[in-house]
């Protein structure tokens, strides 16, 4: 699939959705994951903590079907390794 052509094509890491989930919340997880990445979280921990942000959020994307969508696959270590 999509995700093994990614692989071969050289991408080390994927983050995956599993179904479709509303825009807002897709963009506002995508931001605080690269920002975690960019703090030297690694890959799948940054994707972890961003979950973990928005169950303690006490907003409507508390709620599982906003955040478990999300998976990572490949690499899990920070970006400078």
């Amino acid at each position: 699939g999509l995700r093994r052509a990614f692989a071969i094509a050289g991408a080390e890491t994927q983050v995956l959705r599993l179904w479709q989930v509303d825009d807002f919340a897709t963009q506002s997880l995508m931001t605080r994951y690269y920002e975690q990445l960019l703090a030297g979280q690694g890959r799948a921990e940054s994707l972890r903590q961003v979950q973990i942000e928005l169950i303690n959020s006490g907003s409507i994307y508390a709620h599982p079907f906003y955040w478990a969508a999300f998976i990572t696959a490949g690499d899990w270590r920070p970006l400078d390794e």
